[in-house]
C-alpha cells in the first residue's frame, strides 16, 4: 500500500500505457543537461584562474553563485518555453502540466527548478536531499520527484 493519496484524475494523456517518462530516461536526461551546462562553465571556470581545489579561494562562492544561476535560469526558461531541456530534447521527454497536460507557465518552471537546486546547497546534507528530492520518483504512481509535485508537472515521452 502506498503512503501517497490517490492524485487527482489525470486526462488520457498522461494514463496511456507507457506515456509516463521512465526513471532510467529521465536520470540519462539530467546527465546530459549536466554535461550541456557544466562542459561550458567549467571551461569557463578554468579561464578565471579560479583554483576550485582551494576552499578558500575568494573566486568559490561567486563561481557557485555563478553555477546555480546558471542552472536555474537553464532550466526554467528551457521547460517553460518548450517543456524541455535540450537533455529532455534528446531523450524525447517532455516537462507538462499534471492534470491536463498543458505547457508548464514560468512560475510553476522556476519552482521546478528552484526545488533541487535549494536542497543541493544545503550545508552538509545537501547532496542527500538534492538525492531525496528525485528518489521520491521511484515511489510515486505517476513518477513524480518532490519537484514535480510541488510545480504540479510530471515528465512524458514525446
Amino acid at each position: 500500500m502506498s503512503d501517497f493519496p490517490p492524485p487527482p484524475p489525470l486526462s488520457n494523456f498522461s494514463t496511456e500505457s507507457g506515456r509516463l517518462a521512465s526513471i532510467g530516461h529521465r536520470a540519462l536526461a539530467q546527465v546530459l543537461d549536466s554535461f550541456i551546462i557544466g562542459i561550458p562553465l567549467f571551461v569557463l571556470t578554468l579561464s578565471t584562474g579560479a583554483k576550485i581545489t582551494e576552499p578558500n579561494d575568494g573566486n568559490l562562492l561567486w563561481l557557485t553563485l555563478l553555477w546555480l544561476g546558471v542552472s536555474l535560469l537553464y532550466n526554467t526558461a528551457f521547460i517553460a518555453t518548450s517543456g524541455a531541456t535540450l537533455g529532455k530534447r534528446i531523450m524525447k521527454l517532455r516537462v507538462v502540466n499534471r492534470t491536463d497536460g498543458s505547457p508548464v507557465n514560468w512560475t510553476y518552471a522556476a519552482v521546478r527548478a528552484l526545488i533541487p537546486t535549494v536542497a543541493g546547497v544545503v550545508p552538509v546534507i545537501g547532496f542527500a536531499l538534492s538525492i531525496a528530492v528525485y528518489v521520491r520518483a521511484f515511489f510515486h504512481p505517476f513518477r513524480q520527484g518532490l519537484h514535480d509535485a510541488a510545480a504540479g508537472t510530471i515528465v512524458v515521452r514525446r
